[in-house]
């Protein structure tokens, strides 16, 4: 645990703050707020783990560079959609836990998120990742080095309108360095999407996969997320993490956003299991799972492009109801299945 304690006037205000933030914004992807108290002048704040920032801990190749930015990328758009900006983006606000993963953490200076402060965001984050990419170790690899310069070019200003645009190019783009190295798969599966799902007994990493092959894992030592469907979804560091029958999951990649709903079946009834819709801002596709399954493969069929959407929520009823959510918060129902 990582506990900060002032009674310096100048520190207390900001102190105090940063508690307020960050007791509106506890969800995966942010340190964790262990509690705030104030005794006189003096104020303590107790964070979780007391981790390595970004500058002490910085990625090993382009792909995870590019994880990295992505995870970061998502974390950050949400809490723009929460309503604050962080304004703060560095290394030293940046922390890394045991497997690579980004928890954002300094919220001294967050305001609120006006279109401005977003883009404020979204330029510092980009320069955080650039200078990331020139501290990566050098390497003769071929293939790594212009795996490198792509990067580069996509870390360029004015390429991305928001920093849910950056995460969702950043997280297709560490797919493709992961498919095009020469250790890694090369699958190629075409409209659907398969997942292969298998028991998570420890924190081993789980790795991102090419194009459309997307991880389900369980993973019950993950982030948590709550069970209330009526919530708008929340995401874990390497993609959205769901819950279903008691056990928690984490599907497809840094940039997805992942549901689960009881949808109408074909015959107006909704009284199947309930299962997962997944869309990829970042290209606007949509899949919809046939089916959950305790081992082997199970398959989510395409179900359209939707270029506009950003989000998903569940509308909760007799049936849950879709709503694709697009970049100007407008709702748009979506049959299921």
């Amino acid at each position: 645990m990582s506990t900060r304690r002032t009674a310096d006037p100048r520190e207390v205000a900001g102190v105090e703050h940063q508690a307020e933030v960050l007791s509106r914004l506890q969800f995966p992807g942010i340190v964790t707020l262990e509690g705030f108290h104030r005794d006189g002048g003096t104020v303590t704040l107790r964070l979780g783990d007391d981790l390595p920032t970004l500058g002490e801990r910085t990625p090993a190749s382009a792909a995870e560079c590019a994880y990295l930015g992505a995870a970061l990328g998502r974390t950050v758009g949400e809490v723009h959609r929460a309503g604050f900006a962080h304004r703060d983006l560095r290394p030293d606000t940046v922390l890394v836990d045991e497997e690579g993963r980004p928890l954002l953490s300094g919220f001294d200076r967050a305001t609120e998120a006006t279109a401005e402060v977003r883009q404020e965001d979204l330029r510092a984050l980009l320069l955080l990742l650039a200078g990331l990419l020139d501290l990566l170790p050098a390497t003769d690899v071929v293939d790594e080095r212009r795996f490198r310069r792509r990067l580069a070019r996509t870390l360029r200003p004015r390429r991305h309108g928001d920093v849910i645009d950056l995460s969702g190019t950043l997280a297709e783009l560490g797919a493709e360095f992961d498919e095009r190295s020469p250790d890694l798969s090369t699958d190629t599966p075409g409209d659907d999407l398969r997942l292969r799902i298998k028991s998570r007994m420890s924190l081993s990493r789980v790795r991102a996969r090419p194009v459309l092959l997307v991880t389900l894992a369980v993973a019950a030592l993950l982030y948590g997320v709550g069970i209330n469907r009526e919530s708008r979804p929340v995401l874990a560091p390497d993609g959205p993490v769901v819950e279903f029958d008691g056990q928690r999951y984490q599907v497809g990649r840094p940039g997805d956003v992942a549901v689960i709903g009881d949808w109408t079946s074909a015959n107006g009834t909704c009284d199947g299991p309930s299962t997962v819709v997944l869309l990829r801002p970042a290209s606007g596709e949509l899949f919809v799972f046939s089916a959950w399954a305790e081992s082997g493969e199970v398959l989510a069929s395409r179900a359209g492009t939707h270029r506009d959407a950003t989000g998903l929520e569940v509308r909760t009823g007799e049936c849950d109801e879709l709503l694709l959510v697009d970049g100007e918060g407008g709702r748009t129902p979506v049959v299921v299945g």
